[in-house]
This record gives structure tokens, C-alpha cells and sequence, in this order.
């Protein structure tokens, strides 16, 4: 999908970051790509207690249980932004990202997502991961976000995410690997969303990795 150039009357967008999510968090947030992305979105940082409020905003029992036994702050991050999303609307980016292409002046009311990369073969996913052919497309949690609120897409995403954390929860695991990580919360979840349920929306734009660089500085991995 291609869009127009940036006009000097666009209207700026609403985008949020998180920061100190991790509990070790020692560092300030790394304002750099935040205020360069201030050319198509104004900003806002979130953290934990945001976050928190957000969860008790949501007012979902099931959630807020769940929630509650969530000891990995990064499993925590990625609901937390699907979450945040959903209530306020509005566009996800972690910190580094870096927005490369103005989209939002086109994009209306509809479900932005972006592409995180095409495998080269399914066998390269982890052993949660369905492995069928379309998912060697795999979508983006990195960023994210539509003007809508309350957009079903990013519903679907969250209760997706209670279903895999009751699974993990039986599984009464003390620690979990990255793979886990990825297909908890993170960005399997809206691949499998997105392919499982793209046919039953009509409003979805994806687009490639030339509108967004993820520079990777801010690991979760250890």
C-alpha cells in the first residue's frame, strides 16, 4: 500500500511508548526516536502503575486474575500495551523504533499492523507456533495501533493472550524460555490472530518494514 507525502497541515497522531516496565529498570528512556517521531505523533510514556490501571480500567475478572500471577514483567509488556491500546486507541511503538514513512495522514480508523519479517520456512518457529505456510508472515508487536478504540482486532489479541497464559499457568513452569515469551503475549499472538481472523475484518492495513525501523537497542533477552 503506498501513501501520499507528509502535507504541512497533517494531523498528528497519538502514539504511546512504555518504559520501566522492568522492575531493574536503571536507565532513562531513551527520548531519541521519541522526538523524531514527533513529526507525525504526539507521544506519551507509560509505565507499570498505567499499566495497572489500565488492567482494573478493562474490568475483566478473568484478566485481572491472570494478570496478578504474571511474574515475567516482559509477558506483562506486551499484554500491557494491547491492553493500553484497546482502551485509548491510539498507536503502540517500542522506543526503538524509528518511524521511516508519514501513514497515519491515510490510515483513518483502520488496524494498523506491520510486517516483522517472512521466514524463509516454518521450521524456523518455536514448538508452540502453528506451522502452517501463511505463518512464515509474521506480524509485528513492536508497533501497532489504530485511531479506533476498543478496536475487536486487539480484543481478539488479549483474549488470545488468557488463553495461552492459562495454558502456560497448568503447566506450573518456575521459569519460561524466550520462545515461550514470543508466543505468550508477544508477536505470535497477533500473527495468529491476523491469520486466523483477517478475513473476518475489513478494515486491516499491513504494511511493510520500509514505514518503521526497529533498531532492537532496548533487548528484553537477557
Amino acid at each position: 500500500m503506498f501513501f501520499k507525502k507528509k502535507v504541512s497541515n497533517a494531523v498528528k497522531g497519538n502514539a504511546v511508548y512504555m518504559w520501566n516496565i522492568n522492575p531493574d529498570e536503571q536507565k532513562p528512556v531513551p527520548m531519541k526516536n521519541i522526538f523524531k517521531n514527533q513529526e507525525y505523533f504526539h507521544y506519551r510514556i507509560v509505565n507499570r502503575s498505567v499499566l495497572e490501571n489500565a488492567v482494573h480500567e478493562y474490568a475483566d475478572k478473568k484478566l485481572s486474575d491472570i494478570w496478578g500471577k504474571i511474574t515475567w514483567w516482559i509477558v506483562k509488556a506486551d499484554l500491557g500495551r494491547l491492553i493500553y491500546v484497546y482502551l485509548n486507541g491510539g498507536f503502540y511503538f517500542d522506543v526503538d523504533c524509528l518511524i521511516r514513512k508519514n501513514f497515519h495522514d491515510e490510515v483513518g480508523e483502520s488496524m494498523v499492523l506491520f510486517v516483522e519479517k517472512r521466514l524463509s520456512s516454518t521450521e524456523k518457529l518455536g514448538p508452540r507456533e502453528q506451522k502452517t505456510e501463511d505463518r512464515k508472515l509474521r506480524i509485528a508487536n513492536y508497533a501497532f495501533g489504530t485511531n479506533q478504540k476498543k478496536h475487536q482486532f486487539i480484543k481478539q489479541c488479549i483474549d488470545e493472550c488468557i488463553l495461552r497464559l492459562e495454558i502456560i499457568f497448568k503447566e506450573k513452569l518456575k521459569e519460561i524460555s524466550e520462545i515461550d515469551v514470543v508466543w505468550l503475549c508477544g508477536p505470535d499472538v497477533i500473527t495468529s490472530v491476523y491469520h486466523n481472523n483477517k478475513q473476518n475484518f475489513n478494515d486491516i492495513i499491513l504494511l511493510e518494514k520500509d514505514y518503521i525501523k526497529h533498531q532492537s537497542f532496548s533487548g528484553w533477552r537477557k
